[in-house]
């Protein structure tokens, strides 16, 4: 298993897709960066710049990304014939994928770390103090996971589509932005964990738990109005990661079956 991952890392150097990918985890952050002579302590230019990270880069880019990254990782052997040599040698097809969504995970990983380090060097370069910023960078590596397994239906799809490209980046472009619009939405902030949307959705979830790290000492009013009406119903480290695990079990197993089955 260890083999096939260095493998699947090997090709990435071929693949300028991946650093064009990693370059642009750093846009939102730097976007945002002309925005931070409007805050007014180190704590609101923190929140601020690591909330682009969290609610621009890692939900609008991070998921479609993964998506096309995925197509590739899954159908290049497909495209090039050299799927029936590897199943030859054997290679055992559920490894092979499994390898692949593990390569994407550190990919998810990987993309938040850049954009959080990027995010840091931002803060120093206008003299702001770095006041909770690591804190936040462990929350984004975290949140990295969550994009994840989020994106992991829509790597079923692209499988079930077999080698359909666009319509997979069409649909999971959809989906991207519907979570992002749910992350915005009081409606799905406001539900009790469970079997619902706000718990199940990876926009949701993340939200609902990324930002009770927030630096809450000194914020502005906006921002206090809504952590005032979200809070009660923020989630815990242990319900968000029951959930993902979760998610990311039956995802695999059924992503495992379905390139298991497939015709070569």
């Amino acid at each position: 298993m260890l083999k096939l991952v260095m493998c699947e890392f090997a090709k990435l150097k071929r693949k300028p897709f991946v650093f064009l990918s990693l370059l642009l985890s750093v846009l939102m952050p730097l976007a945002y960066a002309f925005f931070l002579a409007d805050a007014k302590t180190s704590v609101d230019a923190v929140n601020g710049i690591m909330s682009s990270l969290f609610q621009l880069s890692a939900y609008l880019l991070l998921m479609p990304f993964l998506v096309i990254l995925a197509s590739n990782l899954l159908f290049e052997e497909l495209d090039c014939d050299i799927l029936k040599n590897l199943l030859t040698v054997p290679v055992n097809r559920t490894k092979l994928v499994l390898s692949k969504m593990l390569v994407l995970l550190l990919f998810s990983i990987g993309f938040m770390a850049v954009g959080g380090l990027v995010n840091f060097a931002v803060l120093l370069f206008q003299g702001w103090k770095p006041v909770g910023f690591w804190t936040l960078f462990l929350v984004g590596l975290e949140e990295g996971l969550i994009m994840w397994v989020g994106a992991l239906p829509c790597v079923l799809l692209v499988i079930l589509l077999n080698k359909n490209y666009i319509v997979s980046v069409v649909i999971t472009f959809f989906y991207t932005i519907i979570n992002y619009i749910l992350s915005m939405n009081d409606i799905f902030l406001t539900q009790s964990f469970g079997l619902n949307a706000g718990t199940l959705l990876p926009g949701p979830l993340a939200f609902r738990w990324t930002y009770q790290f927030y630096d809450q000492s000194r914020i502005s009013a906006e921002l206090a109005d809504l952590l005032g009406r979200i809070s009660p119903y923020f989630l815990n480290t242990a319900q968000v990661f029951s959930v993902i695990l979760v998610e990311a079990a039956v995802f695999l197993t059924m992503i495992s079956l379905v390139y298991r089955r497939q015709e070569i």
